[in-house]
């Protein structure tokens, strides 16, 4: 008899369940298939209503920039520090913008943008006597073997950071868990300087989670995905499909925000400064 599923890993599996939905191109597609099945129905016209109401969908995504304007607003709530203290106890890195499977198969081919990565290093060569946790588990349900903190062994030394310097957390599956293992991990002191790093879009939801964990650490956000005035672009041809990809990036982090604060993971709904 399989043993039975904790709550935690209850809700790791119900995060991707929900995330595949906010994905809009996944609902969309489903949408298309059954608009084009039902006009060889009696229920063509439910079927023509459905398909014209995905290419009304798709048109205003591609043209309004709504992505583009949540995403601003994420990466803006929580800004990147005017200049950091002289003293730096400790860094915190988050795992989660590379290609782990691509790294381990093609070496220095991480797959995204590693800002995080980036940042690790230059800081970690700015202040030489600062500790590091990279925290980083496996974020796929279908491959638990594959984590963060195995991809970042292999490229951090590409960016001058040796790993013998570095303390991995690898359990943690989401931003929860990033925060809970990395503080149990790291044990601040009471009066520490520690440097939280992540993506500027997700900043506000893993600040939060550094704070209700107990740890007031200074957010250190890298890898923006947007311009200033962005959202006010309405200039065209705008990429359907990459409009698409932004939304779900929007979507996913709203939810995410929204879900953490209904499970008491954050200390406000929308974390600030």
């Amino acid at each position: 008899m399989a043993p039975a599923m904790d709550t935690q890993t209850l809700l790791f599996w119900l995060s991707k369940i929900v995330g595949l939905a906010t994905d809009l191109r996944q609902p969309l597609y489903v949408g298309l298939v059954v608009g084009i099945a039902l006009l060889w129905t009696r229920w063509r016209g439910t079927g023509r209503a459905l398909l014209t109401g995905i290419l009304a969908i798709q048109i205003a995504l591609g043209t309004v920039p709504i992505g583009e304007s949540i995403n601003i607003w994420l990466e803006e709530r929580i800004p990147a520090p005017a200049a950091l203290p002289e003293r730096i106890d400790g860094i915190v890195v988050l795992g989660g913008d590379a290609s782990n499977i691509l790294l381990q198969a093609r070496p220095l081919s991480p797959g995204g943008a590693p800002m995080r990565q980036v940042a690790a290093a230059d800081l970690a060569r700015r202040y030489p006597q600062a500790r590091i946790v990279y925290s980083g588990g496996a974020g796929n349900p279908l491959d638990p073997t594959t984590t963060d903190a195995a991809g970042a062994r292999i490229l951090l030394p590409a960016l001058g950071l040796d790993p013998a310097r570095v303390e991995f957390e690898s359990q943690s599956r989401n931003t929860f868990e990033n925060a809970r293992n990395s503080f149990e991990l790291a044990k601040p002191k009471p009066g520490e300087n520690w440097v939280l790093v992540t993506s500027a879009f997700h900043m506000p939801r893993a600040l939060g989670c550094f704070r209700k964990a107990g740890w007031r650490v200074i957010p250190y956000p890298v890898g923006y995905r947007t311009m200033p005035g962005d959202e006010a672009d309405w200039s065209l041809p705008r990429s359907f499909d990459g409009a698409f990809l932004v939304m779900a990036s929007a979507l996913s982090e709203l939810v995410g925000l929204t879900a953490y604060y209904w499970l008491d993971r954050t200390d406000a709904w929308l974390p600030k400064l």
